[in-house]
């Protein structure tokens, strides 16, 4: 065999090995396509009893804007300058995937009032307090509330203001404990 048909003969070998491999990571590609739907469904942002719950807070204190179901690395950062990288990530996958039930807003300033949390059988005192601490920290107060003993509308807005005269309509006010 001469060395220019041993060439041709190599190339004619390299394009189909190209060509079934490509072939091969079309269908690979066009299978995960199909499959990739039946890996997903859609899910409930609120429960019932959460929904009924953002409304009452709502009710009570339409001066702030509630956001539920929000993650921790949306209003935390790690106390480190982000070109010290190892760290930033460390501190950060403490909370990046934590969820917090409700950040109160207050709807003039944009500053956060307050971080709610509606307690139910899943949660673990110990657990909590270590997401209260990082929320302490950065300077957010965190609210709990029991899941089956929530509070009415005149006591989240004692809290939720935390003042010892707290506004209900213009012209009546509530004396509250203080804090």
């Amino acid at each position: 065999m001469s060395t220019t048909s041993n060439i041709v003969t190599l190339l004619a070998i390299a394009a189909a090995v190209v060509v079934g491999l490509a072939i091969l990571i079309a269908k690979r590609a066009s299978k995960g396509d199909a499959n990739a739907t039946d890996q997903f469904k859609a899910k409930r942002l609120l429960s019932a009893n959460e929904i009924e719950f953002i409304g009452r807070m709502e009710s009570a204190c339409p001066e702030f804007r509630f956001h539920a179901q929000v993650s921790m690395g949306a209003i935390l950062d790690p106390a480190v300058p982000s070109s010290d990288r190892k760290a930033f990530m460390r501190i950060r996958g403490q909370f990046s995937q934590k969820i917090i039930d409700f950040v109160a807003q207050d709807r003039q300033s944009g500053e956060i009032v307050a971080i709610i949390e509606l307690d139910d059988r899943t949660h673990k005192a110990e657990i909590d307090n270590k997401r209260d601490a990082m929320l302490k920290s950065a300077g957010y107060r965190t609210i709990r509330w029991g899941s089956k003993n929530k509070p009415s509308a005149v006591v989240i807005r004692a809290e939720l203001f935390g003042a010892q005269r707290v506004l209900l309509t213009p012209t009546e006010t509530i004396q509250t404990s203080p804090t």
